[in-house]
């Protein structure tokens, strides 16, 4: 296995549920028809061996994230949950087409997996891509898999109801940030958000 492949796996089974075929060749290959060529290729051949699996499925399309929508920090004033819905209800308004993406197998997640295994569900598969696009951005900018903690690998006692998508720690473990890829949210559930993180100081961003 090489060394590339073995980094998609480990973030399949750690770090994000799944990754969409454009988003593999982008980030370990290149985004060139040849690219995508090859990390097809590759994909296939590590579904052959067991180590991951395709599946197509629903999904709007896969936009680039460059920068949050919204940050918040403590001391800083309420955002306006009211605009924000607004722009996250347009983004939600694009059609949906048929995606080709991956996910771990279960001998990927008991191998390389250090908590529980990734939900895959079939009805969330544009959040979770848009979630990983911004785990693939954090990663570009130089975050290290290891200050990356996914929804799937929040610790159980986790003090709140509301689970982000996930959070960042510094290198001693400690949490200081929530992610969080806004889907067509009311006002309601931003601000029910808000309350719970800002409950325990808890600094977030909504891409």
């Amino acid at each position: 296995m090489k060394p590339h492949e073995e980094q998609i796996l480990r973030a399949l089974a750690n770090d994000v549920r799944v990754l969409s075929l454009p988003q593999v060749a982008r980030t370990w290959w290149t985004n060139t028809r040849w690219g995508q060529s090859r990390a097809k290729a590759a994909m296939a051949a590590l579904e052959g061996s067991g180590w991951l699996q395709i599946h197509r499925s629903l999904a709007r399309p896969v936009t680039e994230l460059q920068k949050p929508l919204m940050s918040w920090a403590t001391g800083e004033d309420e955002p306006d949950f009211w605009h924000l819905s607004r722009v996250l209800h347009k983004r939600a308004m694009q059609d949906a087409s048929m995606t080709s993406f991956v996910f771990a197998s279960p001998r990927t997640i008991v191998l390389f997996g250090q908590g529980r295994a990734p939900s895959v569900k079939l009805t969330q598969m544009t959040h979770d891509l848009h979630v990983s696009e911004v785990y693939l951005r954090y990663r570009t900018d130089g975050l290290s898999s290891r200050h990356w903690i996914s929804e799937d690998r929040l610790p159980r006692e986790w003090p709140l109801r509301e689970r982000p998508d996930a959070v960042l720690s510094d290198d001693e473990g400690r949490v200081h940030r929530a992610v969080e890829y806004g889907g067509n949210y009311p006002p309601k559930r931003l601000a029910e958000l808000h309350a719970a993180l800002s409950s325990i100081e808890l600094a977030y961003e909504i891409w």
